[in-house]
């Protein structure tokens, strides 16, 4: 297996790939416990005062589950702006639309 080195401030950090993938497969496993089998009760996009309040420009969707739990669309990790997503159509091979924010 090759391995990649990353550079962090003061260390050197070595990881190979099998490395990569079970820290892939880890994070694929939380999510989907997180998200697997959650029945979707209503979507809506934020609101301009619940943007403000998150100090957004951007107001994406929001999914509401049927637990109380939510999905909010994010542009990157850290939550500095709303974000877009892309869906697939299943039964329609190459049919997609974007999630788009406001």
């Amino acid at each position: 297996m090759v391995g990649i080195n990353v550079l962090k401030t003061d260390t050197l950090i070595f990881q190979s790939e099998t490395n990569m993938r079970t820290t892939d497969e880890q994070h694929s496993a939380k999510m989907s416990k997180m998200l697997k089998g959650r029945k979707i009760d209503s979507c809506r996009y934020m609101t301009r005062e619940e943007a403000d309040d998150m100090g957004w420009y951007k107001r994406p969707l929001i999914i509401f589950f049927t637990d109380g739990g939510y999905l909010m669309l994010q542009c990157d990790d850290e939550g500095n702006d709303g974000g877009a997503a892309l869906f697939e159509y299943p039964s329609k091979q190459n049919k997609y639309e974007v999630i788009y924010t406001l």
